[in-house]
């Protein structure tokens, strides 16, 4: 029994162990299986990280948006200049598999080195700079449709608005796609490019400019050609579009992987979700060339042919373009266009019988000849029934005789542009007693002698056209304004009239009526309005320059005369240095300089995620051996 037992003893002992070194046969097997099994369901994985078989194509893309013919480098109104944009287009493209340079509208009009020769001088900066294609804005077209069209084949840039038709159902650019082959290690990754213009566009240049044209709805039109170049092999879909609402466009719209945008005049690197679920990302690049959008597209191309797309955007503005060189042959062309240029502001474009009074002091006081002309001159080219033009905004008096395309520049050197606004007769008149405040404010200042005493707003005082005014200073403020006459008529507080103002004025401060106001129209701008009226010939500048559009009576009855509004002692608005670009409101930077927003396509992300799961389970499997082990030695 005692041997017995002692062999029981000892084949149990035996057991143990036996049961010991299977269980760490066990934990080595299932650790091994976890691992190659992970391994066995994951693809082999370059060495730059991908797929084996996949290929990665590094593509740059360079973005600009409402320009308005900013291309000379201006530190006052922080223009980073095209010569500087050229320059940093070529830096930051360098050593890229594939490059573009795309527009999204409102390029060729806006400043007198354009106007001159009706957008030529921008067609060819673009040219010297390399752009690809572009999408038309609603003041591309105030040169007309003809003239557009020619300043594409100027620019050698390929004009992408598909949704705009011709009467017959044919599109009017030569193209409406544009499609770019990258090939790389024996594959090739077709990009297509298409533009959209919103049909609101045709409703904001002079009609005539787009007389004709059918204007169709952007976001159906966008379905169609995303689809069809899908259809056609495109790997990658751009859309450039200039539009009211860029991200409520995008999110209708499947088949785009990224939407260039314009109009706005913002900052915007954005996802949007479109109806089959995917991303689909946004981006606008400021206004004014005050920035440049600077686009990272990582397509990565698997053995199946499928891609996916990683987005990845720097803002550069004026500050950090200052780190970039300029091209010095876009430099060259700049420099030529300005010589060229000064030979057409002598050109002549009517003759004036009377001095036209522009004198700075004179406009902010009172009513002149040279503010007759100018609202004259938005009447005629908008049909509108009253027109104001802000006292600021004349910078220069026009001498009597000949008057060349220089001496409307210098009236009316900024650029800006006519629109118009719908506002009853009783908000016309609140503007009225606005200005009449100011002017009497400027009038004291006038008579002190002292510059510091001029008010911040005397630029802010109206000239008026299409109306007749009669006022009494000696009035209260809110009463000084007696009548207001349209063609006989007093106008009707209730009823609505069509004003033509330049868009600063539009937006002004002191005038919320104006500002509040939705818009109606979109025109040239105010130099060319101007030009259009002196080429009327003299007899219409005559008839102009004679109007008396603001009449000072006195009132039968009148009132003892309250406090005025005081006189606002200030820092001076400064000829020189009056710019209403810089007083307009400013558009908020979302990016500061250099700062780069990211975002991930859910395919791309997921195999990232997927090989971060393997480590988990890996360092998991092993903490369990140890444990089974260390269990089994207790």
């Amino acid at each position: 029994m005692w041997i017995t037992n002692v062999r029981f003893i000892k084949g149990r002992s035996k057991m143990k162990k036996l049961k010991k070194q299977w269980n760490k046969v066990t934990v080595l097997l299932l650790t091994f299986g976890i691992v190659f099994g992970l391994f066995g369901v994951m693809p082999v994985q370059a060495q730059d990280g991908t797929a084996s078989g996949s290929t990665i194509f590094d593509v740059k893309i360079v973005h600009t948006n409402d320009i308005h013919a900013r291309v000379e480098e201006d530190d006052y109104n922080q223009v980073i200049g095209m010569d500087r944009l050229s320059g940093i287009a070529q830096t930051f493209t360098e050593g890229a598999d594939g490059s573009l340079m795309l527009d999204s509208g409102d390029t060729f009009h806006g400043q007198p080195i354009a106007t001159l020769v009706k957008g030529e001088s921008v067609a060819k900066l673009m040219k010297a700079c390399g752009y690809d294609a572009m999408t038309t804005g609603n003041h591309d077209w105030s040169y007309d449709k003809d003239r557009l069209k020619e300043l594409g084949g100027i620019a050698n840039v390929k004009i992408l608005s598909g949704n705009i038709k011709n009467t017959d159902g044919t599109s009017l650019f030569d193209t409406d796609a544009l499609v770019k082959e990258i090939t790389k290690n024996g594959k090739t990754l077709k990009i297509g490019v298409f533009g959209v213009s919103d049909p609101e566009m045709k409703n904001k240049t002079t009609p005539s400019n787009v007389e004709g044209l059918d204007f169709q709805d952007a976001v159906a039109y966008a379905k169609r050609e995303a689809a069809t170049l899908k259809a056609e092999g495109c790997d990658v879909v751009i859309a450039l579009s200039h539009t009211l609402d860029p991200k409520n466009v995008a999110a209708q719209v499947d088949g785009v992987d990224l939407w260039l945008c314009g109009h706005e005049h913002i900052e915007l690197s954005e996802s949007v979700t479109t109806p089959d679920g995917s991303k689909t990302y946004v981006s606008e690049s400021g206004h004014y060339l005050n920035s440049v959008g600077l686009i990272d597209l990582t397509c990565i191309m698997d053995e199946d042919g499928s891609v996916h797309v990683d987005y990845e955007k720097t803002s550069v503005d004026y500050e950090a373009a200052q780190n970039y060189p300029k091209d010095a042959s876009v430099t060259d062309v700049l420099d030529t266009i300005k010589a060229e240029n000064e030979t057409a502001l002598n050109r002549v474009i009517g003759t004036s019988p009377v001095e036209l009074d522009g004198v700075w002091e004179h406009i902010r006081i009172g009513q002149t000849n040279l503010g007759n002309v100018i609202t004259d001159a938005y009447l005629l080219a908008t049909g509108a029934d009253i027109a104001f033009e802000n006292a600021g905004g004349i910078r220069a008096s026009i001498a009597a005789g000949t008057v060349t395309y220089g001496d409307v520049i210098n009236v009316s050197p900024y650029g800006n542009y006519v629109v118009t606004k719908k506002l009853t007769g009783a908000q016309i008149k609140e503007m009225l007693e606005s200005s009449l405040t100011i002017q009497k404010n400027c009038i004291v200042a006038n008579d002190s002698g002292e510059w510091d005493a001029w008010p911040n707003d005397s630029g802010s005082y109206l000239q008026v056209g299409g109306i007749v005014v009669r006022f009494d200073p000696a009035q209260p403020a809110g009463a000084r304004v007696l009548s207001v006459q349209k063609d006989g008529q007093e106008l009707d507080d209730t009823k609505e009239y069509t004003v033509a103002v330049n868009n600063y004025l539009a937006g002004s401060d002191s005038y919320p009526q104006l500002a509040d106001a939705a818009e109606v129209g979109e025109y040239s701008c105010c130099e060319e309005l101007l030009i259009q009226f002196f080429e009327q010939g003299s007899d219409a500048v005559t008839a102009s320059a004679a109007k008396q559009n603001m009449i000072q009576t006195t009132k039968e009855t009148v009132e003892p005369e309250q406090p005025s509004v005081p006189v606002t002692p200030s820092v001076p608005e400064q000829p020189s240095k009056e710019q209403p670009e810089a007083a307009k409101t400013e558009v908020k930077k979302e990016q500061a300089s250099g700062t780069k927003t990211s975002v991930k396509s859910p395919k791309t992300a997921d195999s990232n995620e997927l090989f971060c799961w393997m480590i988990l389970l890996l360092l998991s499997g092993g903490a369990g051996s140890i444990c089974l082990v260390q269990g089994n030695r207790r």
